[in-house]
């Protein structure tokens, strides 16, 4: 029984339906123009004494192709008329820029005042300290740090000028903590 089922499901799938075979065949690019044509049928005149003969059935219409319009032709764009040459920019004057505006916590007059006086008391700390080691007898790694200090201290001077004085005392903070750990080497 189960052999059956699948030799009759093999066969409806290998003939397939009129309509699906329709998607998948390319429709032709050409126009078909179809004439409506009368099925002409056969006319058989019987004699009275013989018995009626049956007339061969009448075929049966055929649906006319279908008719597919060509592809529209793409767009081509408009020439535009020629564009006249963008006129020279104006001389440029060289200004400096001012400086971005620069983000920071917002702090009464007070505190400020007190952050400058730590910030300011660090560089100096870190600039004796820096004072006290002899950059000749430093290994090459240590050098390198103590050039970083020195970096480190003249940005913390250059951000207090600027008026930023919260990364002033951070990068004061770091170059300390440097000279720091390169005095107790």
């Amino acid at each position: 029984m189960r052999l059956l089922l699948l030799l009759l499901a093999a066969c409806l799938a290998m003939s397939g339906c009129a309509t699906i075979k329709g998607w998948f065949t390319p429709s032709p690019h050409e126009e078909v123009q179809v004439t409506p044509a009368s099925p002409s049928v056969p006319v058989v005149e019987a004699a009275p004494s013989e018995e009626p003969t049956v007339s061969a059935p009448a075929p049966e219409p055929v649906a006319p192709p279908r008719v597919v319009p060509p592809p529209p032709e793409p767009r081509r764009p408009l020439p535009s008329a020629p564009r006249p040459p963008a006129p020279p920019p104006p001389p440029s004057r060289v200004t400096p820029e001012p400086a971005p505006p620069v983000l920071s916590p917002v702090l009464s007059a007070v505190d400020e005042q007190k952050l400058r006086a730590d910030t300011q008391q660090r560089i100096d700390r870190t600039a004796q300290r820096l004072r006290q080691i002899d950059p000749s007898k430093l290994a090459s790694a240590d050098q390198d740090s103590f050039q970083t200090v020195q970096s480190f201290l003249e940005k913390a001077r250059e951000a207090l000028q600027a008026q930023d004085i919260q990364r002033a005392f951070t990068l004061a903070d770091k170059a300390y903590l440097l000279a720091d750990e390169l005095t107790k080497r």
